[in-house]
């Protein structure tokens, strides 16, 4: 059966059967596609909005591409900077082999700096 004579059956089956339906359903039933049309116009002019906005950030973004990357590249750059900055500052900050060369040529022991009682060492340095 061809969609379209199908459709106008079942149109003229429901216009039919419209006539013995209570006065109160039939109100109903107005309502009812009265706000189905109105959300469904909602709809439509929401989508129209948001299809504007989206073509006119896409327009902003294409005119101001060359900015855009050019603020990237500043951003990378100074991020780049500062992760050079970091690493090279804390080699200057290693004084490890100052440590050892002071308690290699220091008057204490070693385990004056282990055990953490400096004080009883010092007290006995003029023993060693």
């Amino acid at each position: 059966m061809d969609k379209d004579k199908y459709a106008k059956e079942l149109i003229a089956v429901l216009n039919d059967g419209l006539g013995s339906l209570r006065p109160e359903v039939t109100r109903n039933l107005q309502l009812a596609r009265e706000r189905a049309c109105a959300l469904a116009e909602q709809q439509v002019h929401s989508h129209h909005f948001k299809s504007a906005h989206s073509l006119a950030w896409s327009d902003w973004v294409r005119q101001h591409r060359t900015g855009l990357v050019g603020a990237l590249l500043v951003m990378v750059l100074f991020a780049g900077a500062a992760v050079l900055q970091t690493t090279s500052g804390s080699n200057d900050d290693d004084d490890t082999a100052a440590i050892d060369t002071e308690l290699l040529t220091g008057d204490l022991p070693v385990n004056a700096y282990l055990d953490g009682h400096l004080s009883k060492w010092v007290n006995n340095s003029s023993d060693y």
